[in-house]
């Protein structure tokens, strides 16, 4: 991400611009993502997240240093995890619906702010377009280039970070899924090669770094790119009838 807007070809201003956007977007995207975590926790029986201070959108209390500097490095990373007692999510009888809820409350709140960003810029787009005679693509006025600018980082930074816990890589969102669709008998037998996925995902995280494609960029592209296509197809043929309607 910071080698993107190195080699962008911004001015100096422009760039730090850019980077106080990022550093906005980033903080948000990781703490909604943590509290939805702490917030579906707690109402499903587990206090632990109120008791440690992660009820909060306050980035302090969930940025981790490495996992948001793989963010700015690579496009995808990581917060601190909230902690949960499993054994106290007692809202259902059956413990496993209330893990998966658990483990997908923070990627449902990257979809959705994703969702949200992508509509919001739509809006704004079409609002400049009626209502603005003399706007040009090529030369918008500063407040729709620095709205927009947002809002492409918010739906851009949310669609990765939902990808990348979406995978069943530990100790991501997607294995906590993985975990609870396995046979309880055969649960001890897998845990004993959680410690082998980790180092897999290790190596992936590595590799990145020595090849000219990331396989776990590859991985999480292919992941990302069904989302990406549920939240732009029906906004787009909302905004096109929008558009027909208007003009």
């Amino acid at each position: 991400m910071i080698r993107t807007l190195l080699n962008s070809g911004l001015s100096f201003q422009e760039m730090i611009l850019h980077g106080m956007v990022i550093f906005l977007v980033l903080s948000y995207s990781l703490s909604i993502h943590e509290f939805m975590h702490g917030f579906s926790a707690v109402k499903l029986g587990d206090d632990t997240p109120r008791l440690q201070g992660r009820l909060t959108m306050n980035p302090l209390a969930h940025l981790d240093p490495i996992g948001s500097l793989m963010m700015l490095l690579v496009g995808f990373g990581w917060a601190k995890p909230v902690q949960v007692n499993y054994s106290r999510l007692t809202r259902f009888k059956n413990r496993s619906i209330s893990i998966r809820i658990v483990s997908l409350a923070g990627v449902t709140a990257n979809f959705l702010s994703a969702f949200i960003a992508c509509f919001l810029f739509n809006v704004i787009t079409l609002l400049m377009l009626r209502f603005n005679a003399g706007f040009s693509f090529s030369n918008p006025p500063v407040i729709y280039a620095t709205s927009t600018m947002l809002l492409s980082y918010l739906f851009e930074f949310n669609l990765l970070l939902m990808a990348f816990n979406l995978l069943p890589i530990p100790p991501l969102d997607g294995f906590h899924v993985l975990e609870t669709l396995i046979p309880y008998k055969y649960r001890e037998k897998f845990h004993r090669y959680e410690q082998y996925f980790s180092m897999a995902f290790f190596a992936l995280i590595m590799m990145g770094f020595f090849l000219r494609v990331s396989p776990l960029i590859t991985l999480v592209n292919f992941i990302r790119t069904p989302f990406e296509w549920l939240i732009t197809k029906p906004i787009g043929v909302l905004f096109d009838f929008i558009y027909r309607l208007m003009f």
